[in-house]
C-alpha cells in the first residue's frame, strides 16, 4: 500500500501566510509583524515514521512549510498515486481542507483521512460534510494509522479504535483508543521527507535549529487549550526517559547538523527533577549543543542553573493574562509574582525568555487589556507573542462561549489566533481585543531593535535562514510595521 501524509495548502500570499499542522493553534502570520515561523508536524511525522517502521511505503509532504499551491499540492499527489492519503484539518481551514480532499479522490481515488485538530474535535461533522472522505482521526494516532494501513479500503473499522468511519453510507465511530505509555518505544519522527531548515522556532537563537518533544500532554485543563480537551484526554501527560530524549539530541546534532534543539513540549519543566536529568545526561556526555524549550514558570532557581550549565539558553512559557480573576475563570493557575522572580532568575543566568499572552479570555476588558500589556513590557522580556484567544471546538473556552453567547462569528475560517477575534464581550469588543494585539505586537518590534543583543541574535539568525537579502527584507518589512501600526 502507497501511503500519503499530506499538510495541505492553506494562506499563502506575498504579505501573510497560515500555519496549521504542528500549531498549538492554526493562524494567519502577518509577515511584517511575526518571525518567520513553520511549526514542525509532530503527528503526522510520528505517524509516517510509525508506518515506516512497520513496513509501509509512506511519504510526508509538508506543503504549507514548502510554500506550495493547491495545484501545484494535487499535481504531485496525482504523480504519487497514493492507496491511502492523510491530510491534515484546523478549524479556520477546515472548508479548504474538505474541498482539497475531494479533489485528491477524484484525481486519485485513494482511500481519504483526514487528522488534526478540527476533524478530532468534530469527527462525525466533517465527515458528513465532505462525502469523499472516509475516516477522521481521533486523539493522538500513531498506532491507529497503522491499524488502518493493516486494515486497508474495504476493511472491518469497526474493530479500528480512534476513528470515525464511513460504512455503508453511514457515520460510525469507535472507542477512543487507549494513549500510548511507553513513548521511548516509538521512532524518532520522520524528518528527512520534509524541509527541516523551514522549522524554526522564534524562540531560537541559532540556526539550524531542530524541534523535539520529550513528553506528551499536560496534567493542566486551561480552558482555551486543545490539547488536553481533543487530542489526549485527562490525565495525560506521559514522558520519555532522560537517556531516550538526549539519544534523540546525539541524533539530530549528528545527522543534521543542528545548532541548537528547540524542546517543544507543553512544558519541559514542569517535573523539575526530570528536567535536572535530561540536563545532567547532556553533560554527561559532553555534547556541545544550545537548546531551548517550552517551560514553566514553577522552575526553581537551582534546576534553572543546572539547564544553562547544559546548554540551555532560552525559556518559552505563557502567562496569557495579567488578571488574577481572567486566569482564575481560565483554569491557568498561575502566580503573577512567581512569573516576575522566574524572569529575573533567568535573566540572572543569562538565560532568554519568551513569554506568550493572549487577549479575549473570559471576563476580558479593556481594563485588563492594558493591565495584561503593562505587565508584559515591565518584566523586560527578550520576546513575547501576542494572540487572539479563540474558542476552538472540543475546548471548555467554546462550550462556554456558545453558552454564553460571546461568539460574533460562526463562520470556522474566521477561528484563527493571529487577529481574527470572533468573541466579545460587553465591556470588551472585537475592536479592543485586535487594537491589544497590535499595539503590543508594535511595541515588542520597537523593543527588539532598541536592544542591541537581542536586534543582533535576531539579525544573525535571519541571515543564517535567508542570507543578507533575507536581513534586508525583514528589517524593512518590520519597520513598516513599526511606522504604521499595522
Amino acid at each position: 500500500m502507497n501511503i500519503l501524509l499530506v499538510n495541505s495548502p492553506w494562506v499563502q500570499e506575498e504579505g501573510k501566510y497560515g500555519v496549521k499542522a504542528g500549531a498549538r493553534w492554526a493562524s494567519i502570520r502577518q509577515r511584517r509583524q511575526t518571525l518567520p515561523y513553520y511549526p514542525f508536524p509532530f503527528f503526522m511525522a510520528y505517524a509516517t515514521a510509525a508506518l515506516k517502521q512497520h513496513g509501509f511505503s509512506a511519504q510526508l509532504k509538508d506543503a504549507v512549510a514548502e510554500g506550495m499551491t493547491a495545484g501545484q499540492t494535487l499535481l504531485f499527489i496525482a504523480e504519487q498515486k497514493p492507496d491511502l492519503c492523510v491530510i491534515e484539518t484546523a478549524t479556520p481551514s477546515i472548508d479548504i481542507d474538505l474541498k482539497f480532499a475531494r479533489e485528491v479522490k477524484d484525481r486519485t481515488g485513494a482511500w481519504i483521512i483526514l487528522s488534526g485538530p478540527h476533524a478530532a474535535a468534530l469527527p462525525e461533522e466533517v465527515l458528513a460534510q465532505e462525502p469523499a472522505c472516509d475516516v477522521a482521526l481521533i486523539g493522538e494516532y500513531d498506532e491507529t494509522i497503522v491499524d488502518l494501513a493493516r486494515t486497508g479500503p474495504g476493511g472491518d473499522l469497526s474493530q479500528v479504535k480512534g476513528i470515525a468511519y464511513r460504512s455503508g453510507g453511514t457515520i460510525h465511530r469507535a472507542p477512543n483508543r487507549p494513549l500510548i505509555a511507553d513513548l521511548d518505544a516509538l521512532p524518532y519522527p520522520e524528518r528527512d521527507d520534509i524541509p527541516l531548515l523551514k522549522y524554526t522556532d522564534p524562540t531560537c537563537k541559532r540556526f539550524p535549529n531542530v524541534c523535539i518533544i520529550s513528553s506528551r500532554g499536560c496534567p493542566y485543563s486551561c480552558i482555551f487549550c486543545v490539547e488536553p480537551s481533543v487530542y489526549y484526554g485527562k490525565p495525560s501527560f506521559r514522558a520519555r526517559s532522560p537517556q531516550n530524549v538526549v539519544d534523540e539530541v546525539e541524533f539530530v546534532m549528528k545527522r543534521y547538523n543542528a545548532a541548537e534543539v528547540y524542546f517543544d513540549d507543553s512544558s519541559f519543566s514542569l517535573n523539575t527533577i526530570r528536567a535536572r536529568q535530561i540536563a545532567e545526561e547532556i553533560l554527561d556526555r559532553k555534547l556541545a549543543v544550545y537548546w531551548s524549550c517550552m517551560g514553566d514558570i514553577r522552575t526553581d532557581y537551582d534546576t534553572l542553573a543546572v539547564m544553562k550549565r547544559s546548554g540551555c539558553h532560552g525559556m518559552k512559557f505563557g502567562v496569557e493574562s495579567a488578571s488574577p480573576e481572567i486566569l482564575r475563570r481560565a483554569n491557568k493557575p498561575l502566580d503573577l509574582g512567581l512569573v516576575r522572580e522566574f524572569v529575573n532568575n533567568c535573566r540572572r543566568l543569562g538565560i532568554y525568555t519568551h513569554g506568550t499572552f493572549m487577549f479575549g479570555l473570559p471576563g476580558e476588558t479593556r481594563e485588563t487589556i492594558r493591565q495584561t500589556m503593562a505587565f508584559a513590557f515591565s518584566l523586560k522580556l527578550t520576546s513575547a507573542q501576542f494572540s487572539v484567544a479563540t474558542p476552538f471546538p472540543g475546548t471548555e473556552f467554546y462550550r462556554q462561549a456558545k453558552e454564553n453567547g460571546w461568539l460574533r462569528i460562526t463562520d470556522w475560517s474566521a477561528y484563527e489566533g493571529g487577529e481574527s477575534p470572533v468573541i466579545e464581550y460587553p465591556d470588551c469588543s472585537a475592536a479592543d481585543i485586535i487594537a491589544g494585539v497590535r499595539a503590543s505586537k508594535r511595541r515588542k518590534m520597537v523593543r527588539i531593535v532598541t536592544n542591541p543583543p537581542v536586534l543582533w541574535q535576531y539579525v544573525r539568525k535571519i541571515y543564517d535562514m535567508e542570507g543578507l537579502g533575507g536581513v534586508l527584507r525583514n528589517l524593512a518589512e518590520k519597520g513598516a510595521f513599526v511606522l504604521r501600526g499595522r
